[in-house]
């Protein structure tokens, strides 16, 4: 006779009468729409602890950070985007400098998925079509040091992506996320608000896939067809946006035979590449520099700890990179507290004797190391 299985519930049944069971399915009814209702609201998601990764300064040294994720970036869960309707009866602050509405002709071309970003005629780039003109001030004060920012996770969350158009000022670059609801809507008030805006690609990182960035990740070791395929969906997404940057990839962006085909098939729709620095030993910077590609590089994690003084701490540092090496570039995400301790910082810089820039202002500046 063989071993009978090991019971999992108490074997003895109880008879449940009617009446009990129909008060129990009413109970139960209530306390899910009460945690529906409870949920449906946007909730800012604090970091979460994670393995400590490097990326470079630009004095060489190695700076060691705590990441909130592969790359400080990316914390708030793909689920989040269910809620993140752009409304909100928030007007932006400042009064900044309007950019001309994407799509501008020549520059897209309908796809599979969607409007894809192509060359346009008379040697046109979106990189350059969509950028913020630097100003005259700017122009004028090309010896003082350069300070650019890029704020990620637009479109995730319409309270964070309402805040940081109300509050930052039209230099400040943003990220969106692929995965955003309306991610066109919120590019049209990014644009007309002043900021330029970068399409966040999603890499593997090494904790993949207990680290997921989502469903259209770029893998390393994938066949090279399947990755531009995830990005043909990538950036069909939204239109205006003047390049990209990397979500996570501390495995992808190591991989140069991984990033080779997707740096040549961005650099041939005339866009820019960001590198995220989610490991010092990304390729991307030095691969884009090699096919002439406009380039950017971060330089620090501004927010990874998500304190008020570690910001302020970082910012300072930024600063002082950019006044060693003549610009500086620092990602921050798309939380209150981060968008109100950069827009307090803001306010005082230009007098501390350094220009806050749009990202595309310091393409191709940066040592590469």
């Amino acid at each position: 006779m063989g071993e009978a299985p090991e019971l999992t519930s108490i074997t003895r049944r109880k008879t449940v009468r009617p009446l009990v069971a129909a008060w129990m399915f009413v109970i139960v009814l209530m306390a899910t729409g009460a945690i529906w209702l409870s949920l449906s609201d946007d909730v800012e998601t604090a970091p979460e602890a994670a393995p400590t990764h490097e990326a470079n300064a630009p004095s060489g040294e190695n700076i060691s950070i705590a990441l909130a994720d592969d790359t400080g970036h990316g914390t708030v869960p793909i689920s989040a985007t269910e809620n993140s309707v752009p409304v909100g009866e928030e007007q932006p602050v400042h009064k900044g400098l309007s950019l001309v509405k994407a799509p501008i002709d020549g520059l897209t071309h309908k796809g599979a998925n969607g409007f894809l970003p192509v060359l346009g005629p008379d040697s046109r780039v979106a990189w350059k079509e969509y950028a913020r003109p630097v100003d005259a001030a700017g122009q004028a004060s090309d010896d003082r040091p350069k300070l650019a920012i890029i704020v990620t996770g637009i479109g995730l969350n319409s309270r964070s992506s309402n805040l940081a158009l109300a509050q930052l000022p039209g230099e400040i670059d943003f990220g969106f996320s692929p995965y955003g609801r309306n991610l066109q809507v919120w590019m049209d008030k990014a644009r007309a608000n002043g900021h330029e805006g970068f399409l966040m690609i999603p890499t593997e990182p090494v904790s993949y896939p207990e680290n997921d960035p989502g469903p259209h990740t770029l893998l390393a070791g994938a066949p090279e067809r399947d990755n531009l395929k995830k990005l043909d969906w990538l950036l069909s997404q939204v239109t205006g946006y003047v390049g990209v940057i990397n979500e996570m990839g501390s495995k992808f962006t190591t991989s140069e035979k991984d990033v080779m085909p997707i740096l040549n098939n961005l650099n041939g729709r005339g866009l820019m590449v960001l590198d995220a620095k989610s490991t010092r030993f990304s390729v991307v910077g030095a691969a884009a520099r090699r096919i002439s590609m406009p380039r950017a590089i971060n330089n620090l994690y501004i927010d990874n700890q998500l304190s008020a003084a570690e910001i302020s701490r970082n910012l300072t540092v930024l600063e002082n990179t950019a006044r060693t090496y003549g610009v500086a570039l620092g990602v921050a995400r798309a939380f209150p507290l981060t968008i109100r301790e950069i827009e307090k910082w803001a306010r005082e810089l230009e007098a501390r004797g350094v220009d806050l820039v749009p990202v595309t202002a310091i393409a191709n500046r940066q040592p590469i190391r």
